[in-house]
């Protein structure tokens, strides 16, 4: 008898053991299975990537078209004169000289008007601006003692003025000046302005340090002759109406730059070489910003000669498509770990606690219906916007799972237990994707608590339980 009770004891130990051993097993497949399914989320992430570069392809098309991005230059005072150069040979001769005057105080008010412009499936950020740019230069007689050139030496002066993208200008560019109007014209002989053109960086964003290659590309200037005995260069004012795309920059030429704008694009960045003074104010849906900058020494200096690259003095505003259907899906894959870590947790804690026996395959299954959510998520977000499309994806990928679940189980409880773990779930990566400066503070408090739930039922389990 006594021999029956430790032989029964004996084997009532192994199949302890042999439980205990099995479900560590069972957890070990599962963990690799989890990571296993983590490899086809680089080619969905690389399909993301792919229908965002058509989607900039269509939006360097539709600036192309419209017109690009904008920066404005000027205006500028241009004096060509003749002064005597020693020709190597000992002989003086005569050579001319063309050099630029930028202004004492420039101040540049109006408003930018922006709307989408659609191709296909895609938008662009397109704007359409009213400025009022008035200047203020020195006496033309202290511009040709700081150049230290004599009156009758001078060939010709004119009013230069020039934006980066000659498409955007809608209405003929006229130059005030006391009781005045000078129009503006190309001009062939002036010198263009090269600017470097932003590069597009690996992580999406536009960059002027995003290549080591930077083409240069030439501003076709405006201009037109002006007399300087009736010229008043106290005062010049140009009305400019224009257009463009994604951005509008500003070269702050003058020793004061003065700049307000008003816009009705909510998701603005400030770029370049200076901030606003304050921050923004936003009063019935449109957004005030202003600038005041002072440079005792403006650009490489107040008069320079020949063409110049001014790009790293411009400074404006970028009209950017925030949070975007693109961008919300990308970072909604990168949470493939948490979606399926969690739901395979469940699967395995409801198991261990109600001896049930979920097959890998099956564990598969559903982590492949969560893989093939986020491609269904991409596909819906370019025709119904990412909200609808991530309402519609993620329910039926619940719904999906909870019949699986159910007819697997044969219980309504748990079915029902687990799909409102994943409600809640998609909830909470929902509402992260929906932040933008606060989603890291937000998801790293989420993911604590989920681990503390997670701890918690833990310990109800009984781990060495004979099934």
């Amino acid at each position: 008898m006594e021999h029956n009770d430790l032989e029964n004891e004996y084997q009532t130990e192994n199949q302890s053991v042999y439980s205990q051993n099995k479900t560590m097993i069972k957890g070990f497949l599962v963990c690799l299975l989890v990571l296993g399914l983590l490899i086809p989320i680089p080619f969905i992430l690389n399909l993301i990537e792919e229908r965002q570069g058509n989607k900039d392809k269509v939006i360097t098309e539709i600036s192309d078209k419209w017109s690009g991005k904008q920066t404005i230059y000027g205006p500028f005072i241009e004096v060509i004169y003749m002064e005597n150069v020693n020709d190597g040979q000992g002989k003086v001769v005569k050579q001319q000289v063309k050099k630029y005057i930028s202004a004492n105080d420039l101040n540049i008010d109006g408003t930018i008007d922006t709307q989408l412009k659609s191709r296909s499936i895609y938008e662009a950020v397109v704007y359409n601006s009213k400025l009022n740019i008035n200047s203020k230069f020195k006496n033309y007689s202290d511009m040709l003692a700081e150049m230290e050139v004599s009156a009758e030496n001078i060939v010709s002066t004119k009013i230069v003025f020039g934006i980066s993208d000659s498409k955007g200008y809608e209405n003929k560019v006229i130059v005030q000046s006391n009781g005045k109007n000078f129009p503006l014209n190309m001009d062939n002989s002036t010198s263009t302005i090269d600017i470097q053109p932003e590069v597009r960086a690996e992580n999406g964003e536009y960059s002027e340090q995003a290549s080591a290659i930077k083409k240069v590309m030439p501003v076709q200037m405006m201009s037109q002759k002006i007399d300087p005995s009736t010229f008043d260069f106290n005062q010049v004012s140009i009305n400019l109406v224009m257009k463009g795309s994604q951005m509008l920059n500003i070269i702050p030429s003058a020793i004061n730059t003065k700049v307000d704008l008003t816009t009705n694009w909510k998701d603005l960045k400030y770029d370049g070489n200076f901030l606003p003074n304050s921050d923004p104010e936003t009063k019935n849906g449109k957004t005030n910003v202003k600038w005041s900058i002072y440079q005792q020494n403006p650009l490489q200096g107040q008069i320079w000669q020949d063409a110049s690259n001014f790009s790293d003095y411009s400074f404006g505003v970028n009209f950017l498509q925030m949070n975007d259907h693109y961008d919300k899906t990308y970072r909604s894959t990168k949470y493939a770990i948490l979606f399926i870590g969690l739901t395979f947790v469940a699967f395995f804690f409801i198991e261990s606690r109600n001896n049930f026996n979920i097959h890998l395959v099956q564990y598969a299954l559903v982590g492949f219906a969560i893989c093939v959510n986020f491609v269904l998520l991409l596909s819906l977000s370019e025709y119904l916007g990412f909200d609808i499309a991530y309402f519609i994806s993620s329910g039926a990928t619940i719904l999906l799972i909870t019949f699986f679940v159910n007819s697997l189980l044969k219980s309504f409880g748990l079915a029902f237990k687990i799909t409102l773990m994943l409600i809640l779930l998609y909830t909470f990566i929902y509402s992260v994707l929906q932040l933008k400066e606060h989603a890291l503070l937000v998801g790293s408090i989420g993911l604590f608590i989920i681990v503390a739930i997670l701890m918690y039922y833990s310990k109800n389990i009984e781990w060495n339980k004979t099934k």
